[in-house]
């Protein structure tokens, strides 16, 4: 007579299975169950969402719920995709054109069309971010392979999608500033030259580097290169200032090209004006030169800037924020302040 179901109040029984002892009790789920306002399975969630644009659907959600992506985008099962984040401060996004260089430079890399050109994909996180009315958060931009199947090859993706997210800003402990920041050598293997170079969304080794840090009760974890020279941590570019007062930064042969450790660079270079600093070297740095350095910075783009004080259970300097520090710090806040040559206006009357 085949198979017998009784299906009831969302509930689904076999009740030949349940003769031989197993029971069915999925649910099944409506879309008004899944996708409610109150939708529970969305929290709690990591971050406060905002907006989020989606070239799927053509347009911005700014309900949690809403905020998905087909699970059979290759950016989901095989993190075929890259993406970017940038800061908004005071209704400006901070360095905006140096983040979509990278991310067209990434889209090269791995032979991903964007969806859009670079200047569509601007003006579609602008708005994103304006529809929110929000002068301060972060926006993170995403371009996937595209919805196909479960395969790995590229091919079976008809385009690539673009995905944009806002959510709020949440700023670091504000002892990270006042006392400085704890580090220690990463046991993770960097990723592959060709890779490093490459913001894509495989952050796999990056969250392993972050849950090694915890497991050290350290406030992070940075990683060696090939040779054993000091990489990156898991979101964050790293540099040292010499006793001989030289900035010293790591080869970008390894890693990922820090949009924020370039601007500190040319600040570097108003320093060395100011005789606050010597030189600037973009070279190997060893972890004995790191130990023995009078400062050790991190860089990313939200904090800008953090004072390391303690490598690997040793003092940095005399262990506490140095000037070099502190001049950078101020730097940045007055570059996202006044500087409207990398200053994106968010707001039309702020033009």
């Amino acid at each position: 007579m085949g198979e017998k179901r009784l299906i009831f109040k969302g509930i689904r029984k076999d009740l030949d299975a349940k003769k031989r002892g197993i029971i069915m009790s999925l649910n099944i789920l409506s879309r008004n169950e899944i996708f409610s306002k109150e939708a529970k399975w969305r929290h709690p969630g990591g971050s406060e969402y905002l907006t989020m644009y989606s070239s799927v659907f053509g347009g911005v959600v700014t309900d949690p719920s809403l905020m998905v992506i087909p699970i059979d985008d290759h950016i989901v099962h095989r993190g075929d995709g890259i993406f970017e984040a940038c800061k908004c401060v005071n209704g400006y996004i901070y360095n905006f054109d140096a983040h979509l260089s990278r991310l067209r430079r990434s889209a090269e890399l791995i032979s991903l069309k964007l969806p859009f050109n670079l200047n569509q994909i601007k003006q579609i996180a602008i708005e994103t971010v304006a529809i929110t009315g929000v002068k301060d958060c972060n926006l993170r931009i995403f371009i996937s392979r595209g919805i196909g199947g479960f395969n790995c090859e590229p091919k079976e993706c008809h385009k690539s999608n673009l995905y944009i997210v806002v959510v709020k800003t949440a700023p670091p402990p504000p002892h990270f500033y006042t006392k400085g920041v704890s580090v220690a050598t990463s046991r993770i293997p960097t990723k592959p030259l060709f890779f490093a170079q490459v913001k894509s969304c495989n952050y796999l080794p990056n969250a392993m580097i972050d849950m090694e840090a915890e497991r050290n009760k350290v406030d992070f974890a940075i990683t060696l290169d090939q040779q054993g020279y000091l990489a990156e941590a898991a979101t964050k570019s790293v540099a040292i200032v010499s006793r001989q007062k030289v900035f010293i930064y790591p080869k970008f042969d390894n890693i990922l090209k820090g949009t924020t450790l370039l601007r500190a660079v040319d600040f570097a270079k108003d320093l060395i004006e100011k005789r606050d600093l010597k030189g600037i070297s973009c070279t190997n740095i060893s972890r004995e030169e790191a130990y023995n350095s009078s400062e050790m910075l991190l860089f990313s783009t939200t904090p800008n800037v953090l004072p390391i004080v303690k490598y690997d259970g040793k003092a940095i300097g005399n262990g506490k924020p140095g000037p070099i520090f502190r001049q950078l710090q101020e730097l940045f806040q007055k570059d996202i302040r006044e500087n409207k040559k990398i200053l994106t206006p968010i707001f039309k009357k702020q033009k």
